[in-house]
């Protein structure tokens, strides 16, 4: 497995293995973020063509990135991405209720999950910002405490409270909001 720098150099020689390189090793952390964005309103065919958006934007962009943590840039492009075309969706289409014919118990279960979706959304969104940032690493893109603890200058077990601070703020967040009963 190839160090940032070392993949940035490749892609800064504008030879296609460079390229090559970073999606090998980034394709599925890149699909992991947008799909996560998208929930449940994209498809896997979406995902693809977004991943690959993502790494055709890293190819034109190699000369000019600033940074030295490839990842980071990857994982910012892919969600800032996902939710340009969210938006987009959005403004061409009417409402997808309008047009679903399921019964009655599979709508109800459907508007729960995006409901619930949505409230764990929210609550992460009241989380300060390096917190909801190190919580969503973990969780959610599945990376290692080693790694999100090098990202973000902490140790392992500095991440580890931050977790667990993170845990119990988003259960406040959801109970005050009656949407968690306390036990």
């Amino acid at each position: 497995m190839a160090t940032d720098q070392e993949l940035l150099s490749a892609l800064r020689t504008g030879k296609p293995q460079g390229l090559e390189a970073a999606i090998g090793q980034y394709s599925a952390y890149v699909a992991a973020v947008i799909d996560y964005q998208l929930g449940d309103l994209g498809s896997k065919a979406d995902v693809e063509e977004l991943s690959a958006d993502v790494f055709y934007t890293l190819w034109q962009w190699r000369n000019r990135l600033k940074t030295d943590h490839l990842r980071g840039w990857l994982g910012t492009t892919a969600r800032n991405l996902a939710r340009d075309f969210l938006r987009k969706k959005r403004l061409s289409t009417v409402a997808a209720e309008d047009y679903l014919t399921v019964c009655d118990a599979q709508a109800q279960t459907l508007l729960e999950r995006a409901e619930r979706t949505e409230l764990v959304r929210r609550a992460l969104d009241d989380l300060e910002p390096e917190n909801r940032e190190i919580f969503l690493r973990y969780y959610f893109y599945n990376q290692p405490l080693a790694e999100i603890g090098e990202a973000a200058g902490l140790s392992q077990a500095a991440v580890k409270s931050r977790l667990q601070r993170g845990r119990k703020k988003l259960k406040e967040i959801l109970t005050q909001g009656g949407y968690l009963c306390e036990d």
